[in-house]
C-alpha cells in the first residue's frame, strides 16, 4: 500500500478496551492504538501469529504512557477516532518523541473520506486501512512499512 491507499470498505462500531502489553525477547514489536477491543484483539492475534510482539492501548492516554515507557517499535497502528484524542494528534506525539521519529504509522479508520485521513497522510502516516479489513490486508501493510532493526 502506498501513502493514501486504503483497504477495506465497511464501517464498524467502537467499544472501550484496555491496555495490554507482551514483550518477549527477539521479536519485533508493534504498538496498536485501538479503542474497539474486538478489533484490537483481532489485530493482536493476526500479528502475534506472524511473530510480532504486540503492545496495545485503548486511548490516547494509554498510548502516550506506552510511548513514554517502551523502546520504539517497528510500527504503530493508530485508530483515527479515539475517546480522548485523535490518531492524528498521536502521530504528532509519536513524531515528537525522541527515538520514535522514524517509526512508521498506519492509520486505521471506519471513515476513509474523513479529512483527518488526508491530514494524517500529510503529517506522516504511511498508509491507512479501512475497517473492517481482511487479515491479509493488515499483514501486507505491516510487512511493507515496518522498520525491523538489523540482527546483531
Amino acid at each position: 500500500m502506498l501513502a493514501g491507499e486504503h483497504a477495506g470498505e465497511r464501517g464498524i462500531e467502537y467499544a472501550a478496551g484496555g491496555i495490554m502489553s507482551d514483550n518477549p525477547i527477539n521479536k519485533p514489536a508493534v504498538l496498536i492504538v485501538e479503542d474497539d477491543d474486538q478489533i484490537a484483539f483481532l489485530m493482536q492475534h493476526i500479528l502475534e501469529q506472524d511473530g510480532w510482539t504486540v503492545h496495545r492501548a485503548a486511548d490516547g492516554k494509554g498510548a502516550k504512557d506506552l510511548i513514554g515507557r517502551l523502546a520504539p517499535p517497528a510500527l504503530v497502528t493508530l485508530d483515527i477516532a479515539l475517546p480522548d484524542t485523535t490518531g492524528v494528534e498521536l502521530i504528532l506525539h509519536v513524531k515528537d518523541t525522541a527515538g520514535w521519529e522514524r517509526v512508521p504509522v498506519i492509520m486505521v479508520t471506519a471513515k476513509p473520506k474523513d479529512k483527518d485521513v488526508n491530514w494524517a497522510i500529510k503529517t506522516g502516516a504511511k498508509a491507512y486501512l479501512v475497517k473492517p479489513f481482511k487479515p491479509d490486508e493488515l499483514r501486507d501493510c505491516v510487512r511493507r512499512f515496518a522498520r525491523i532493526p538489523a540482527a546483531g
